[in-house]
């Protein structure tokens, strides 16, 4: 069993309190919403499977960085949509998750985006 706290690892409070009051959601809400695309992920495929699929599957790597916590990973914008629909959350959620999946990369590995991509990171198990 997965602990929630795990689920958070990769994120900073700071961040997550920076991006909530920037968005239509309070920080406990968008941790929630972290904590069940954590979940999501973990439960299918699996973190580890679900990156050497991307990284197999889409033209270049879209592995940014790797840390013991967590794999930072910049995916076209289809990507995000197949969580947001299966997530099932307004998109006013979905902003305020982007948001802080991008705005916690950008701190920790500098990393941007071009047009039709988006920033995710993933904690390992």
């Amino acid at each position: 069993m997965t602990d929630e706290a795990d689920l958070l690892a990769p994120f900073d409070d700071e961040a997550i309190e920076r991006v909530a009051g920037k968005h239509d959601v309070t920080a406990d809400e968008l941790r929630e919403l972290l904590r069940r695309h954590q979940r999501q992920a973990r439960e299918n495929p699996g973190v580890e499977d679900i990156v050497y699929e991307w990284r197999s599957q889409f033209h270049g790597d879209p592995l940014l960085h790797r840390t013991e916590e967590a794999y930072y990973l910049r995916l076209r914008d289809h990507v995000w949509d197949e969580f947001a629909d299966a997530l099932d959350i307004p998109e006013t959620a979905l902003f305020a998750l982007l948001d802080v999946h991008a705005d916690q990369t950008r701190r920790d590995t500098g990393a941007g985006t071009r047009d039709g991509e988006q920033l995710m990171i993933l904690g390992r198990e």
